[in-house]
């Protein structure tokens, strides 16, 4: 148990860290209390970068760095009276935070495409560091997260740890931009987007269903005995991720031996395996407490978010959470940071999951990025599997997120966003559809031949598949007759082969007429 009067730091803060450039870097802990404190960042034994404070009457203390440019080798070292911590190998680069559920926690380890990570060169200018996933205060002293809660530098025995969307993002903006850039990975698989926010936010808002739903579903619980059987269940402590089973996160996890591996599960179910309970990290607000808040506000570019499948027991209200989150976390960072979020993949079965609802999902999160300031989505239309909640291919996920942030983020002039619903009209036997960020428009075969007319996946008009020929960023069919509705992969699985020069997959849209 940490002495609350020696110098500590968060977690987050060790060796080999990525800084934020361009800002001023926030740093905090504890002291005694009425202690001054110094941070100094050094090159060697030359002084880069200075600052002062001291700690309150409970021993809190933070300070800022001055904002700084890309550096490397870097040593800080903060004092508070004559204690010292030394942090070696510290970086300034690009940090971005990872957030979301089990596609963006998703380990490298499992990714389709890991053996191509594996073999390349050690890169030193990518740094990962993953946040314990504890669900109640003080797991960290009952259990043994000795894996978690450090940098990882991007070295073969540390990759199998990394995000997989992490790692393909890191590896893009940082071979792009020749600077460091550190993820830094706060994520749970399950859990919805009311366990990443404040209840103080959810109480009188349409999200206070979440809150409902949690409280009718423990009313009468005998708290001590689920305690006592949610800890009893190994998988239940998320600190050993490579051990025991893993196949379901592996290519390859068939419908069919999901469905023996759901017969075998039921069997050893115990009494509160469906309970959503006082120390199970998908009740509301949880993880925001246990885990975000030892995060936040840990000086970033912004945010990579990937989640929403667990939201579909409400769906309708994704665009509202999704609303009330990001205002939440612009808040704890005291600023407008950019939220690159994933639009859901294409999906049918998993286990007991079903895509039913991730057309309205979809839809929600298009919403969402329309409306909220610096909010952009990545398209994932072709990376879906229609038997598999996690897509096993990560790298266009992570490609097509380090994009978003290039185009809309780093100021680069290319094209980054997917093709997406402009407007339709008909008009003499022929229905016109327009796309923003059209340029480029193709129809291209899984094998990469390209096409400038025939089969539209995905797309019906009135209910039928359709055919047509694209001009420019419009896409042109035959319709002798005025077509009352059309509807682009709206459906829980799809294939999709309606492309722009980026090879970015169009988004799902639906229209009436």
């Amino acid at each position: 148990m940490q002495d609350k009067n020696k110098l500590s730091l968060p977690m987050l803060f060790g060796d080999h860290m990525v800084l934020q450039r361009q800002k001023p870097v926030d740093l905090w802990g504890k002291a005694a209390p009425g202690l001054a404190v110094f941070a100094m960042l050094y090159r060697e034994e030359r002084v880069v970068a200075e600052a002062a404070g001291r700690s309150d009457a409970d021993g809190d203390w933070s300070l800022s760095l001055p904002a700084m440019e890309a550096a490397r080798n870097l040593r800080l070292e903060i004092t508070a009276g004559a204690e010292k911590r030394v942090l070696e190998d510290v970086m300034i680069g690009e940090v971005w935070i990872a957030g979301g559920q089990s596609n963006m926690e998703y380990f490298l380890q499992f990714d389709a495409e890991r053996d191509a990570a594996f073999a390349r060169p050690e890169n030193p200018d990518i740094r990962f560091w993953d946040c314990p996933e504890v669900s109640y205060e003080g797991q960290l002293d009952d259990y043994d997260f000795s894996e978690f809660g450090h940098w990882r530098p991007c070295r073969r025995e540390d990759l199998p740890w990394y995000s997989a969307v992490g790692y393909w993002f890191a590896e893009k903006v940082q071979s792009t931009l020749d600077i460091p850039v550190g993820i830094v990975g706060c994520n749970w698989g399950g859990t919805r987007a009311a366990c990443w926010i404040d209840r103080s936010r959810l109480e009188g808002t349409p999200g206070e269903v979440w809150l409902r739903d949690y409280e009718k579903g423990i009313e009468g619980l005998d708290v001590e005995a689920y305690r006592k059987a949610y800890l009893a269940v190994r998988t239940n402590i998320a600190n050993h991720p490579f051990q025991g089973d893993t196949s379901m996160y592996y290519p390859g996890f068939s419908r069919e031996f999901q469905l023996k591996a759901m017969e075998i599960w039921t069997k050893f179910q115990g009494p509160y395996a469906n309970v959503i309970g006082p120390i199970h990290p998908w009740r509301p607000c949880g993880v925001y407490e246990t885990m975000l808040l030892k995060v936040a506000p840990y000086t970033c570019r912004g945010v990579l978010w990937y989640q929403g499948e667990s939201d579909d027991t409400h769906a309708e209200l994704y665009d509202e959470m999704l609303s009330l989150l990001i205002a939440n976390w612009r808040d704890l960072w005291h600023e407008e940071i950019a939220f690159l979020m994933v639009q859901l993949a294409p999906f049918r079965a998993w286990l007991e999951d079903k895509g039913d609802a991730y057309p309205i999902l979809r839809q929600q999160q298009a919403w969402a990025a329309e409306r909220i300031p610096k909010v952009w989505l990545a398209s994932s239309s072709d990376a879906g599997m229609e038997w598999d909640i996690h897509p096993k291919r990560k790298r266009p996920i992570g490609e097509r997120l380090a994009l978003l942030a290039l185009g809309h983020i780093y100021g680069q002039a290319l094209l980054c966003d997917a093709p997406e619903l402009e407007g339709a009209a008909w008009a003499d036997g022929t229905l016109t559809i327009s796309f923003q960020h059209g340029e480029g428009l193709v129809l291209q075969t899984p094998e990469g031949k390209r096409a400038t007319e025939g089969t539209v996946n995905a797309l019906l008009v009135d209910g039928q598949p359709a055919s047509g020929e694209i001009a420019g960023h419009q896409l042109r069919i035959k319709c002798p007759e005025k077509p009352r509705h059309i509807a682009f992969a709206w459906t829980g699985y799809y294939q999709v082969n309606l492309y722009n020069a980026a090879g970015i997959p169009a988004k799902p849209f639906e229209a009436d007429f």
